[in-house]
Order: C-alpha cells, then sequence, then structure tokens
C-alpha cells in the first residue's frame, strides 16, 4: 500500500495564509485549517496531494516519485485548478465556499470557508442511538437541495460520506471537501474512490458517469446511519451481494418509503438507481407532501367546526370566503414555519398546489349543512389562490405586533365574510375569530413539529446532546 504524503508541519506558509495544523488526508488530498493574515480569519485549504503519484520533499515541495508519473500529475493538477475554478462561482447555503485557488509548492491548492459544527462521522461515533426518519432528512434534504444546483452545472462530488458532512452549530449540513470534484465535460477522469461510499463506476471511468455517483455515496451515509455501519464495497458485491437490504435492517424503525429509497440508492446497477438529485429528493419527500395535505384537510374541518360550535346560522356569512379564509391560514402558517419568518411567494404556491377538491368540498359541504348558506360565488381553488396573498400579507404583519391577536387578519377577513347588513355581529366575528385562529396556529405548530422539527447537536461535558429547537 502506497504511503500517504507527509502534510505540511504546523506553522508553515501557504502565501498569506499560515498553517495551524492539518485536519486529514485521503488518496488524493490534505487538508489543513489556516489562518487568513490579511483578514485574521480562519480557513480550510485543500492541497491536491495524490499519495500514489507525489511524495514531500523538506522544503515543502512535492515531487513525483518516478518520471513515468509526471504526465499525469500534471494532468491531474490541472483538473484540480480547473474545477476549483468552477466551483468558485457556486454559492450554495449547504455546500461550502470555495473562495480562491492558487499555485504552490509544485502543487495546486483551493481556499475554503471555515465553518465551525461537528462533522457526521463525529456525530456517529458519540451517537449511542441511531438516528431517528426526521433527523435523516432534516440532512439529507437541504443536502440535496445543494447537490442539484451543483449538478447543474455539470460536477460530481464524488466523495460524499460522514467525514464530509459537517453539522453547523444551529443545525444545518453543509458538504464540505472538494478535492475528488470532476467536471463531467473533461473526457479524462481520474479514478478515485472511497471504499463503502463508491458505487462501481468509481472504480472503472468506463463505466457511465454522472449524478448516481452521489447518489449512491449519499445512501451509503444514510445507511450508516441506520445501521451503525456502513455497506460493503461495491466491488465486492458485483458477483455475490452481501450487503443486507436496508428494509431489514431498519424494519420496523423507519418507513418503508425512506427504506426503499436507500436500497434503490445503493443498487449495484447504476441503471436501477434514482437517474438523479431531483429524483432521489422527491422520493425522499414524497411523504412529507403527503402530510402537509392531510394537515391542512384535517386543520381547516377542525377549525370551521371550533366557529361553527359558536357560531348561529344566519345570511351573513359567505360560505364560501369562510371556507377560503379556514383553508388559506394552514397554508399561510406552514408556509411562515418553513420559511422561517420569510416565506417566498413561491413557497405559498408550492404548498397551495397541494390542495385537492376533495378539501374544498368537504369543508364546504359542512358549513352549508349547519345552515350558512348565503354565497358569493361557487368555491374553487382559484378562490383559495386569489385570498393567499392577501391572508398572508396581514398574517405576516401580524407576527410583528408584540400581541399576537391577530387583528388586521381578522379584519380583513370579516371584510371578506361578512355582508353589507351585519355591521351589529362585526365584534362578535372579530372576537370568535381570534379564539379560531389562535387554537388553529396552536394545531398546525403541534403538527407540522410531528415532522418538521428542527435537531441541533449539542457537545456537553457528558456526550452529545440531541435538542429540538421550535419554529414558533
Amino acid at each position: 500500500m502506497n504511503k500517504l504524503v507527509e502534510p505540511l508541519p504546523n506553522n508553515s506558509r501557504l502565501a498569506e495564509y499560515k498553517v495551524i495544523k492539518h485536519l486529514g488526508q485521503g488518496g488524493f488530498g490534505t487538508t489543513y485549517l489556516c489562518t487568513d493574515s490579511n483578514l485574521d480569519r480562519k480557513c480550510v485549504i485543500k492541497e491536491y496531494s495524490p499519495h500514489y503519484l507525489v511524495e514531500r520533499k523538506s522544503n515543502g515541495e512535492l515531487r513525483e516519485k518516478a518520471c513515468r508519473y509526471s504526465g499525469a500529475y500534471v494532468k491531474g493538477k490541472k483538473s484540480f485548478l480547473n474545477e476549483a475554478r468552477s466551483l468558485a462561482k457556486f454559492n450554495h447555503h449547504n455546500i461550502v465556499r470555495i473562495n480562491r485557488y492558487f499555485e504552490e509548492n509544485n502543487t495546486a491548492y483551493f481556499v475554503m470557508d471555515y465553518e465551525s459544527g461537528s462533522s457526521l462521522r463525529d456525530i456517529l461515533s458519540r451517537k449511542k442511538d441511531l438516528f431517528e426518519e426526521q433527523e435523516i432528512e432534516a440532512i439529507v434534504g437541504p443536502l440535496c437541495e445543494g447537490l442539484k444546483q451543483l449538478h447543474k452545472m455539470n460536477l460530481i462530488h464524488r466523495d460524499i460520506k460522514p467525514d464530509n458532512i459537517l453539522i453547523r452549530n444551529n443545525g444545518d449540513p453543509i458538504l464540505i471537501d472538494f478535492g475528488a470534484v470532476i467536471d463531467l465535460n473533461d473526457a479524462n477522469i481520474d479514478v478515485i474512490a472511497t471504499p463503502s461510499y463508491a458505487p462501481i463506476e468509481q472504480y472503472d471511468s468506463r463505466f457511465p458517469q454522472g449524478p448516481w455517483i452521489d447518489i449512491y455515496a449519499l445512501a451509503a451515509t444514510i445507511y450508516e446511519m441506520i445501521a451503525g455501519s456502513p455497506p460493503p464495497q461495491a466491488i465486492q458485491r458485483v458477483e455475490k451481494d452481501y450487503l443486507i437490504p436496508a428494509r431489514e435492517v431498519g424494519r420496523g424503525k423507519y418507513g418503508d418509503r425512506l427504506l426503499s429509497l436507500i436500497d434503490k440508492g445503493l443498487a449495484v446497477d447504476p441503471a436501477e438507481r434514482p437517474h438523479d438529485i431531483g429524483e432521489f429528493l422527491a422520493l425522499l419527500r414524497i411523504d412529507n407532501d403527503n402530510y402537509l395535505k392531510s394537515i391542512i384537510r384535517g386543520l381547516s374541518e377542525k377549525t370551521i367546526q371550533h366557529f361553527l360550535n359558536w357560531a348561529s346560522p344566519n345570511d351573513g356569512l359567505y360560505a364560501d370566503e369562510f371556507v377560503s379564509f379556514c383553508i388559506c391560514f394552514p397554508i399561510i402558517d406552514i408556509s411562515w414555519r418553513l420559511g422561517k419568518g420569510s416565506p417566498t411567494k413561491e413557497l405559498f404556491l408550492s404548498i397551495y398546489r397541494l390542495l385537492d377538491h376533495d378539501i374544498l368540498d368537504r369543508c364546504y359541504s359542512n358549513v352549508l349543512k349547519s345552515g350558512f348558506t348565503n354565497y358569493k360565488r361557487n368555491i374553487t381553488l382559484n378562490t383559495i389562490e386569489s385570498r393567499i396573498d392577501e391572508y398572508s400579507a396581514t398574517y405576516l404583519l401580524d407576527r410583528q405586533a408584540k400581541e399576537w391577536t391577530y387583528k388586521l387578519t381578522r379584519q380583513q377577513c370579516a371584510r371578506n365574510c361578512l355582508s353589507n347588513n351585519t355591521s351589529e355581529d362585526f365584534e362578535g366575528f372579530m372576537n370568535l375569530m381570534e379564539d379560531v385562529i389562535d387554537r388553529a396556529r396552536g394545531r398546525v405548530k403541534k403538527e407540522f413539529e410531528k415532522t418538521f422539527r428542527k435537531v441541533e447537536w449539542i457537545h456537553t461535558p457528558t456526550g452529545w446532546k440531541k435538542e429540538i429547537r421550535s419554529f414558533g
């Protein structure tokens, strides 16, 4: 086995950077924690140092172990710089930021943001119990969003594993270490693989290269999160597959959807895996969409029923407008939670698109049967969409008030729902709707946090502690 390249000693200089310590090594690169002398802040630097081609000289430079390696080394260094150049243009919250690249010591380097937190590997090694399904999705979902953008640039990470996934102190995941990244437009692709996380095509570049490489590694990482150990190497699975399927490892602990997705992602044959990260992400989230739909349906009906328990039937309430509000509210409140207080129009609409006529028919029927038979128009999905903007605007303004009485939202609801000849009922309607909205918000919060909890890992003197943060 080839000896790894000797890392640079502490306090070494690289351009304007000073090496604090060596962080780790792989078969093709060495990573250092450094200080930027100009900006007086920490950063991480990746060095191109393929151990099978080069060795370290006493002055810190790298040299080829033999003349026959010269061409491969020069070509690899060029690819390393080209990919760093592409990544420097890339900016995503869940992908580490590359700030610059340079050549020194007869090799190449790129400089990345320093992110505080703990690697998923560290958490796995210290964690006493297995990850819950919601915790897995809280990590994997955002990483998929970052990978989706990376793959659009024809870049493949090729080294996804727990060591290269950092969990920030606030719980957000970020993918780091891009020393193995490739551009699919490059005709010459080096064979680089991390056992247990690399599919067979990473061992032989004659296999088709594409996003399914990262999908395999991502599935292998999730497998380790539910099994406690990674799957066997892909090349050992070709003739006889010794992998214990995720559906057996996680039976009774995890849902069939997640287990099936892991097994699909770990298929030895690339053609049997999800074709791209968008497909993988859709399969990961399909139950979340169904769950959101069920929340909206259930809470809309409960909100209407709570109102009907206290309101006397009369012709002053427009049934279609009232149903519209009761369906809009959970959409808006869920959007506020998913958007962390700043939901976008697209987020509102993406949740709105989960609706079907069954929700409208059931809610509208309940209101009509209770004796509120007056209406402006026949209710449709377009009725709901037309009201989302105005209710979301008043709701977000109400959230900024010291006391959440939702006065603006209730006033807008009254303007839409009450006929002109019911001014004497205005105060009674406003008072009842304050209780209706408050209870509806509480129900949304309770149901929402069952699936969409924010997980943070905190290191204490006694070990790693999982903390669930509320969305408010």
